[in-house]
């Protein structure tokens, strides 16, 4: 008697587009015709955090995400392989699941639920920290304009008074 593996099939396919998905994504904010994030370290740091996740590695039979029909090409997408995952499944469902783990008990799933809390956590995650600092950055340039808006306008009320002084001696 074998387990059905269409429950993991459907998740490992939703895994390989979403994690492409999101390569595309970072991809897009790279180069000269970059999104809104180009040049902002946090890019870096989310496509680390993809690469931690795509190549998570075991001690046990089932070593890595390859094993399971899931492998990380050179250009940094990964492609499924459901029949990979057949066969591994027939071979040892057992060290399929010690592989795959739990969100929060260990395995593939614990290290990838720990890299999106790192990314989403509402007090400390990567994109709270950047908000928190792209705001700081608003207050500060919100700081300077008004500053050097307060020095044009006294330049302004200044050359006004000399162009009046100026007016009044000619026509004296």
């Amino acid at each position: 008697v074998t387990r059905s593996t269409s429950a993991l099939d459907t998740a490992h396919s939703g895994f390989t587009a979403s994690y492409n998905a999101a390569v595309d994504e970072l991809g897009k904010q790279r180069g000269q015709s970059a999104g809104a994030l180009q040049g902002q370290t946090v890019v870096n740091q989310l496509s680390a955090l993809l690469s931690s996740v795509s190549t998570y590695s075991s001690s046990g039979q089932v070593g890595g995400l390859a094993a399971l029909g899931l492998d990380l090409g050179t250009d940094g997408h990964i492609t499924y392989s459901s029949f990979t995952l057949m066969a591994a499944d027939l071979s040892s469902s057992t060290s399929v699941t010690s592989f795959l783990g739990s969100a929060t008990g260990g395995g593939f799933l614990k290290k990838a639920t720990d890299a999106l809390t790192s990314v989403e956590d509402p007090t400390t995650g990567l994109l709270k920290t950047l908000e928190a600092d792209t705001k700081a950055q608003i207050a500060s340039l919100g700081t300077t304009i008004s500053t050097k808006q307060a020095a044009v306008d006294a330049m302004q009320l200044q050359m006004q008074n000399q162009m009046a002084a100026a007016d009044a001696l000619i026509s004296s």
